[in-house]
C-alpha cells in the first residue's frame, strides 16, 4: 500500500512541476504601465540616460526597447510598450555587463512577457556599472533576452 501512495505522490508532484515549467510557454501576460506611473519628485522630469533594443537568446524571442531612466536621484528601468519576450517560468529582470547577466543586480520579477513596465533600481545598485538589461530564467539558468544600453 505504501508503494502505491508513493507512486501516486510522485506522479502528482511531477504533473505539478511539469505544468509550472511548461505552461508559461502558452500564456501571454500583458502589462500596461506607463512612464506616468514612475514617481517624480516635484519639479523633476524623467530623463532617458541610455536605451537599447532587446534580442532573443538561447532560442527565445525577444524584442522591444529598454530604457534606463532617471528622475531626481532615483533610477528606473523601463521596458517600453513594444516589449515582448517568450514567456517562461521564474523570469526576472537583471542588469548585465559585457555579455553576462549579474546575479547581484536583480531589479525584480518580470511582471509580464509583453507591454510597458517599470522597475525601480534598488539602492546599492549603481546602473553606471552595467551596460545591459537581461531577462533571465532562474529555473533553468538561461537568458531569454538582452538589451545592450547605449
Amino acid at each position: 500500500m505504501n508503494k502505491k501512495l508513493l507512486i501516486v505522490g510522485v506522479v502528482i508532484v511531477g504533473i505539478g512541476v511539469g505544468y509550472w515549467l511548461i505552461s508559461p510557454l502558452f500564456i501571454t501576460k500583458r502589462v500596461d504601465e506607463s512612464m506616468n506611473d514612475i514617481p517624480q519628485p516635484s519639479a523633476q522630469t524623467v530623463q532617458t540616460v541610455r536605451q537599447g533594443t532587446f534580442t532573443g537568446l538561447a532560442g527565445h524571442n525577444g524584442q522591444g526597447t529598454a530604457k534606463l531612466l532617471k528622475t531626481g536621484s532615483q533610477y528606473y528601468v523601463r521596458l517600453e510598450d513594444d516589449f515582448k519576450v517568450t514567456n517562461g517560468p521564474d523570469l526576472f529582470v537583471y542588469f548585465g555587463k559585457d555579455g553576462q547577466y549579474v546575479a547581484q543586480a536583480r531589479l525584480g520579477s518580470l511582471k509580464g512577457n509583453e507591454g510597458g513596465q517599470n522597475y525601480e533600481v534598488p539602492a546599492g545598485i549603481d546602473p553606471g556599472d552595467y551596460n545591459e538589461v537581461w531577462i533571465w530564467c532562474r529555473a533553468f539558468s538561461v537568458g531569454f533576452a538582452k538589451a545592450v544600453l547605449h
